[in-house]
């Protein structure tokens, strides 16, 4: 799991995370290189808990060499600072709210 933090204007952080987002999902099976392994990868949109002033989720499959990895990936914007985190499902579930409350407690 991993959590990161991004501080700028509003309006920056809002446009820029939901065309990332968007970017993502807009195509829902691509490939990408790793080295010389080549990935697939399935995104599509998920629910966001309401935790900031906007949100955006994601499910990210990447299949290689007969295996697969599900990943999810959030984004809350609380207004000059956007925490993403990502990782197992699960994972993502429980520790979303308490890293929205250290990005709020850090701007």
């Amino acid at each position: 799991m991993s959590e990161e933090l991004y501080s700028d204007a509003e309006t920056r952080l809002s446009r820029g995370v939901a065309w990332i987002f968007e970017a993502m999902t807009s195509c829902p099976t691509y490939r990408v290189l790793g080295g010389s392994t080549s990935v697939t990868v399935t995104a599509q949109k998920a629910l966001a808990d309401r935790l900031g002033d906007e949100q955006w989720s994601q499910w990210l499959t990447f299949s290689f060499g007969g295996r697969s990895s599900v990943v999810k990936q959030t984004a809350v914007c609380i207004g000059t600072v956007v925490v993403v985190v990502s990782g197992s499902p699960g994972l993502v579930d429980a520790h979303l709210a308490k890293a929205v409350d250290k990005g709020q407690r850090g701007r």
